[in-house]
């Protein structure tokens, strides 16, 4: 079918017309000569009876009288006809009267002779007496057929050499359509082809066609430029008006942190400084969020007035580059003129008005300014300096990376569960027996080394991994005292109480293991609290379910007797600093005694840390102090 579909034209259509013409002919050649046969052939046999006939009656009259040597009289009329074979007549015992062969005329033919026969009865009672037997010559049928053989041949060979000059012939006509297809097999958008009309209908209908088509291509392929032009000109203005959009700060309009980095890349900037705004979180919490923006819009141009190389790095961030090789007093003279400019600059905001300050990071030289300046504006806000230069000599940079590396080692440390917890007895004074433990958290590294908490809690602290390391100390201390009577308490911070997810799963880790009238919440008063409402909010839905709190460390922060009154707690732990030296210094003894007075008023009981010898026990039992805890009376330990 391939090779059909990729024939000449010609062919195909001289080819298809022979093909019917044949298949007609030869049906009917077929029928034709099958009706002549059997036509001559009838007409042969009806001449063989019509010979018998002629010698029939002759016969019944010889036969009847018995005169059999007058048989061969009677049949003479028939065997001396030229296609007359053989001839028999027989008695109706089949016994041969007479037998006339003539082997002469026996030829070679493709069918066997034509055979008749005939019975001869009595003419009177009609009984049987005998019968005639006729073989007829074939070959005037055998003639006809080859006769009819020949003209099919001849026919046939006609209908060839018609074949050949129809497809030449067919080929020349459609010798128009080659030349239209070999041009056109070339034709490209654009190109303009002349094409040859022959007068002939058909041809000029395509001619006309093809030209229609190319004019079309042209005016579409006009219009096509025109648009890839006219696109082309959008999509550079719409990529100019996106990288502008990439490099520069939607709020400020000044370029960002993007379009800095692009200008590190080139060195060409000898040093950089992070202005960073001071407590710009309160301000959006206070007046609102539209007024914080508007401020952001204020400073950064006032800023882009003072240097044109401004940028806005964050939320409250900005850095000022310099390209001029200055060495770090002169960067520090310009930067503290800005910041007395800023302390003089009032900003009005929506009928408020306000006053900022900074603080400042910067790093000289041309490599890794960002990332230094960054770091130096973290130095000056732990040091409370307005203004901080990166010095490579103070391994500041290596203190982060050590940070970096502790908040990895925590991180996979609560993956592989090597966040454990210890916990450390808490003796009754009055009775002398363990009534309770403090559940403290330490964490084992991977060579199997126990870190204190003091090592990467602060660390913690900084990222997202302090509430899921007090969620597993709370989850192993209920899972461990659900099966235990003792009391256990439970470091909680300010910003663990002000995390609702926190609260959330406490309550539930509580509720599941049924330790909420065991355990004991310590928060710590020596980090400060807040937030007065949350932290009652939380006490109420603890105590509510049967939960006790502690105040951890008190005596050395900054919250009055009133807030703790506010917080209903059950316990005060005495910080460690004044019961060291309780033995030795009145001052201290006088404060642990007013703390147990005002413990006992408010009907809370009292627990003194870092109880470390037997004079300090005794000298704690004595002025009625309820619980002690300490290394004298025993150290962290595990109890799994």
């Amino acid at each position: 079918m391939m090779y059909l579909s990729k024939t000449r034209l010609s062919y195909k259509i001289v080819g298809s017309l022979v093909l019917i013409f044949l298949l007609v002919f030869l049906t009917l050649g077929v029928v034709v000569s099958m009706v002549f046969e059997n036509t001559t052939l009838v007409s042969e046999k009806q001449k063989a009876n019509l010979l018998l006939r002629t010698i029939e009656k002759p016969l019944q009259i010889t036969l009847y009288l018995k005169f059999y040597d007058q048989i061969a009289d009677k049949v003479s009329p028939v065997v001396t006809v030229p296609d007359v074979r053989e001839l028999s007549v027989r008695d109706n015992n089949g016994k041969i009267l007479y037998l006339y062969s003539n082997s002469k005329k026996m030829l070679p033919s493709t069918h066997e002779a034509i055979s008749v026969s005939h019975l001869i009865k009595e003419p009177t009672s009609g009984r049987l007496m005998g019968s005639i037997s006729l073989r007829y010559s074939d070959l005037t049928y055998n003639e006809t057929r080859q006769s009819i053989r020949k003209i099919v041949y001849g026919f046939g060979v006609s209908i060839a050499l018609l074949f050949f000059v129809a497809v030449w012939w067919v080929r020349y006509l459609l010798s128009p359509l080659t030349k239209i297809a070999q041009k056109v097999h070339y034709y490209k958008p654009g190109d303009r082809m002349v094409f040859e009309e022959d007068g002939s209908m058909e041809i000029e209908q395509i001619v006309t066609a093809f030209n229609a088509m190319q004019e079309t291509t042209h005016i579409y392929l006009e219009q096509i430029e025109a648009m890839n032009t006219s696109l082309e000109i959008t999509v550079n203005k719409k990529t100019r008006e996106l990288a502008d959009q990439y490099y520069t700060d939607r709020l400020t309009g000044l370029p960002n942190r993007y379009k800095l980095q692009e200008k590190l890349l080139k060195g060409e900037i000898m040093a950089l400084a992070i202005v960073n705004i001071d407590d710009f979180k309160e301000v959006n919490d206070f007046f609102g969020i539209s007024i914080g923006d508007e401020m952001l819009v204020q400073v950064s141009s006032w800023l882009n007035e003072l240097s044109s190389t401004c940028y806005r790095l964050g939320s409250d961030e900005f850095a000022l580059t310099f390209y001029d090789l200055l060495d770090q007093a002169e960067v520090e003279h310009r930067l503290l003129m800005l910041i007395k400019l800023l302390d003089e600059k009032t900003f009005m905001v929506k009928e408020e008005t306000l006053n900022i300050r900074v603080t400042i990071g910067v790093a000289l030289g041309s490599e890794k300014v960002l990332t230094r300046a960054d770091i130096a504006l973290h130095h000056a806000k732990e040091n409370n300096k307005q203004i901080a230069f990166y010095n490579q000599n103070e391994g500041v940079e290596e203190h982060y990376r050590a940070n970096l590396t502790m908040a990895s080692h925590v991180r996979r440390a609560l993956f592989e569960h090597r966040i454990i917890c210890y916990y450390q007895p808490i003796v009754n004074l009055e009775t002398g027996t363990v009534d309770k433990y403090e559940t403290l958290v330490r964490m084992i590294d991977e060579e199997g080394n126990i870190v204190p908490p003091m090592e990467f809690l602060p660390i913690a602290k900084k990222t997202k991994l302090y509430p899921q390391i007090t969620l597993e100390v709370v989850y192993q201390a209920c899972t461990l005292f659900a099966n235990r009577k003792e009391e256990f308490s439970i470091n909680l911070s300010d910003s663990d109480i002000r995390n609702p997810h926190t609260v959330s799963e406490i309550i539930k880790t509580i509720r599941k293991t049924g330790t909420a009238p065991r355990v004991v919440f310590e928060i710590l008063e020596s980090e400060g609290i807040e937030n007065y409402d949350e932290v009652i909010e939380f006490i109420t839905q603890v105590k509510a379910l049967g939960a006790k709190i502690a105040i951890d460390d008190f005596g050395t922060g900054y919250s009055n007797f009133e807030n703790i009154l506010k917080l209903s707690v059950d316990y005060i732990k005495i910080d460690g600093s004044l019961i060291r030296e309780i033995t030795g210094n009145p001052r201290h003894h006088i404060i642990v005694e007013t703390i147990i007075d005002f413990a006992q008023k408010i009907g809370a009981k009292t627990i003194a840390e870092f109880v470390s010898d037997e004079a300090i026990y005794k000298t704690i039992k004595k002025i009625g102090v309820d619980y002690s805890q300490g290394y004298f009376t025993g150290k962290p330990t595990s109890l799994s």
